[in-house]
């Protein structure tokens, strides 16, 4: 095999690799989805971070090596991390919402 071949194998493995990565992706979405605490065990910093780098990845990709792959593949990741880092935070808002319903109305209840 000459190394064209092989980078040419290498690029493919990429793609395919990181299009099951994007498909990982919904078993979390539908987690956090389902969650009703504010998905408290979701690492919000972690998933931020992730989103930043694909951002990253994406202009890269796109305006210094303008590979079409590499700028889909990494697209891909930046909408599942920015779906995931959007859910947990409107699962936060509603968790606190819930939360916060029952003291506020308790608090109004009770004499002053």
């Amino acid at each position: 095999m000459d190394s064209e071949q092989a980078l040419w194998l290498v690029a493919w493995a990429y793609v395919l690799a990181n299009t099951g990565r994007v498909a990982s992706y919904l078993p979390q979405i539908v987690a956090i989805w389902r969650c009703r605490d504010g998905a408290r065990s979701i690492s919000l910093l972690t998933w931020s971070y992730w989103a930043v780098s694909h951002l990253t990845a994406v202009l890269y990709a796109g305006l210094v090596l303008e590979d079409g792959k590499l700028l889909a593949v990494s697209t891909g990741n930046l909408v599942c991390c920015a779906t995931v880092v959007a859910l947990v935070v409107l699962r936060r808002r509603d968790a606190g919402r819930a939360t916060a319903g029952p003291a506020l109305a308790a608090s109004a209840a009770s004499p002053r």
